[in-house]
């Protein structure tokens, strides 16, 4: 993290349980373990925060824990991490902050999920089953957790599980998902977004699009009120067992779909679209600290690249603030039927050439009037990088790569590609393979080819 200047926000291990605080005996033991630990952590150049807890606050406030037979165990919880704890971490690192607990409001037991102060979790999209959109309601000073889940890769289930064992709800998958309801929640959610899937290997590849795609609907609104909002953490980055979960790394450290999608919406130059069909709206978040001039490229086009409207915008992105590029208003395109097979392309130019895309519908994509997009690759090896460029006559919507056989991170992974562009993605070639065993290898599929 030092190195690649990656902020750190540093938890003291207390979880969501109920500690025995008012024990002076177990409070020595833990000044011992906090002492060591900040003098091993604290000159580290990474290091943004110290916080108290997690979620213990919320438990004493929503979770019952707040009762007459408790009323000693409150009262030390509300010293310890209030003023023992934040005293010794005053004391031992005076240059990093400290904060009680996440979710906090900074005062004891009052509202820590509220709005107005402190960091919120959120997590009504995944336990409340809500849909994505409810992240838009959603305006904490800083959002400190929230995620949804996805099934880890295929070849990650492959060492846990036969393929006689294939099925979301076989013992060996239920036993490998330690969330009740999780993989409920999973295909629920999933079939409010996706048509059913043809095969197990498609509902695996549809659950970690589902889970990019959710993440960044949450990031992209929250990046959009930089103003209001001071940043975000997902839950979660890693896994430390093969297992259905929230991460965006599994065990093996494959890259899930959320992954990918991390590294484009948290990239310093964001272009985002806040859909609200027949409305697209587009706005650029520049976390740069110069300003960045360009110029925003649209369309509006039939699924299989008939162009209905295009046009240009200039771009004067002042530094650290979102701007509003332009609202789109395309009802006079459209009616129900027609609205399923258009969709919204919004690009960045610079002088060197297109930074970025995004794409928004105006159906949700089980509806989407998708053909098979015909996707052709050609490969080549340049510096013992394999370059790959796709091009497809129609929509190819959460396109994924993969060499069968092997892991590797391609240089993007789950976008989508509209008709008539084309896109070039570079991976390292693996140790001695020829460019015959990698075109052999490659595998390509899209949202068409998962019913």
């Amino acid at each position: 993290c030092d190195e690649y200047g990656i902020l750190v926000w540093q938890d003291f291990i207390f979880s969501c349980h109920i500690y025995p605080l008012n024990d002076p005996d177990f409070v020595a033991n833990v000044r011992v373990e906090v002492e060591e630990n900040m003098r091993r952590l604290r000159h580290r150049t990474s290091l943004a925060l110290w916080c108290g807890n997690n979620e213990m606050e919320e438990g004493w406030v929503h979770w019952g824990w707040d009762r007459p037979e408790n009323e000693d165990l409150k009262a030390a919880y509300d010293k310890f991490f209030h003023h023992t704890l934040a005293g010794w971490s005053r004391d031992l690192d005076p240059d990093t902050p400290y904060w009680p607990s996440s979710p906090s409001s900074d005062t004891p037991f009052e509202n820590p999920r509220g709005q107005a102060q402190g960091d919120a979790h959120y997590w009504e999209v995944w336990h409340g089953r809500k849909p994505f959109t409810a992240y838009r309601t959603q305006f904490p000073r800083f959002m400190s957790e929230f995620g949804f889940q996805a099934l880890p890769p295929l070849a990650t289930i492959k060492t846990f599980a036969e393929k006689a064992d294939w099925n979301m709800t076989s013992y060996i998958m239920e036993q490998h998902q330690k969330n009740d309801s999780g993989n409920s929640l999973m295909v629920g959610q999933m079939l409010d977004t996706f048509r059913l899937p043809k095969d197990f290997s498609s509902l695996v590849y549809l659950s970690l699009v589902l889970q990019a795609e959710g993440i960044r609907y949450g990031v992209e609104h929250w990046r959009r009120h930089r103003d209001r909002v001071g940043g975000t953490l997902y839950w979660q980055a890693n896994d430390c067992w093969p297992v259905a979960s929230w991460s965006s790394l599994d065990y093996f450290g494959r890259w899930k779909a959320l992954h990918y999608a991390a590294r484009r919406f948290y990239a310093p130059l964001l272009l985002s679209i806040e859909d609200e069909p027949p409305a697209q709206n587009v706005f650029v978040t520049n976390d740069q600290v110069e300003a960045w001039q360009g110029e925003l490229r649209w369309s509006l086009e039939t699924l299989t690249g008939t162009e209905l409207a295009a046009g240009t915008e200039a771009v004067d992105a002042a530094p650290l603030v979102t701007t509003p590029i332009k609202n789109f208003d395309f009802a006079e395109h459209m009616d129900d039927d027609s609205r399923r097979a258009l969709l919204f392309v919004a690009e960045l130019w610079s002088a060197a050439g297109c930074l970025t895309r995004q794409t928004a519908y105006f159906a949700p994509t089980k509806h989407l009037l998708l053909t098979d997009p015909g996707l052709s690759a050609s490969c080549h090896v340049v510096d013992d990088q394999l370059e790959v460029t796709l091009q497809g006559q129609a929509l190819a919507r959460l396109v994924e790569l993969a060499l069968d056989g092997v892991d590797v991170v391609f240089s993007d992974n789950y976008f989508d590609l509209p008709a008539g562009r084309s896109r070039t993605i570079t991976c390292p070639l693996p140790a001695g393979w020829t460019i015959a065993r990698a075109e052999a290898a490659l595998q390509i599929r899209s949202i068409y080819d998962s019913y």
